[in-house]
């Protein structure tokens, strides 16, 4: 038994240092033939120490089982019945984050608990509060490791869940002079060419820099040259 606790282990380690979504019943089955049988008390043993998780719910259509590294197992660690609940509606939301009138509409539980429970998991980092650039006013709850999409946060353009104009007019002055010295250019050469300057010191998507070649062209700053999924643009000549 002793070995098989030890490869199931293994292979759920190998896969949360993979990146993997986790070990389904077939892949266990697969890789432990008839001792599948004795895996079922192992399973709870490990779940039940908090060093390993189910993923299932939305998006999903099979059972999976996942490693929870040492780290994250001690801040499991002593966590009451109530505040695992949160933590579990949190962690559902994923990148998008749950008001705290959704929490506590899906645990039922009174306030003063449920604020209890989540000042516990923000001071063990398993939570985290963000505000959406939608409503600044209120806070949002997310697993503390996530990023919050950009619906959220408002991607590059906002500062401090504020619309950043100056940044934004940087960046336009920055797409203008890259395609003025690249002449005839894609949208790829342009967010190259902008990339290379290092002007952002956020990650920008070809799909950002697509957002202000769009307000270029609005503002009869750019021409664009023909209307394709290779289509070029240029400086616009000056009225």
């Amino acid at each position: 038994m002793a070995d098989v606790k030890a490869r199931l282990e293994q292979m759920l380690k190998d896969d949360h240092a993979s990146g993997g979504g986790g070990v389904t019943n077939e892949q266990l089955k697969d890789a432990f033939g008839d001792e599948f049988d004795d895996l079922p008390a192992i399973i709870n043993e490990l779940i039940n120490t908090d060093r390993m998780e189910l993923l299932q719910g939305e998006g999903r259509t099979t059972l999976a089982y996942q490693w929870i590294p040492e780290d994250r197992a001690a801040r499991l660690g002593e966590l009451t019945n109530e505040q695992r609940l949160v933590l579990q509606v949190v962690e559902r939301a994923d990148t998008s984050g749950v008001w705290l009138r959704d929490i506590k509409s899906a645990t039922s539980m009174q306030q003063q608990t449920l604020n209890k429970a989540l000042k516990v998991l923000e001071s063990r980092k398993l939570v985290k509060t963000v505000r959406s650039v939608q409503q600044k006013t209120k806070k949002l709850y997310m697993a503390y490791d996530l990023a919050p999409t950009r619906e959220v946060s408002g991607g590059p353009w906002y500062t401090d869940h504020e619309f950043d104009h100056e940044f934004v007019s940087a960046i336009k002055t920055v797409v203008v002079s890259c395609v003025k010295a690249l002449g005839n250019c894609t949208l790829e050469d342009i967010h190259q060419a902008v990339l290379g300057t290092k002007v952002s010191t956020v990650p920008l998507s070809i799909s950002d820099v697509q957002t202000v070649v769009e307000a270029l062209l609005a503002d009869s700053q750019l021409e664009r040259l023909h209307a394709s999924d290779d289509a070029r643009f240029k400086v616009a000549k000056p009225c």
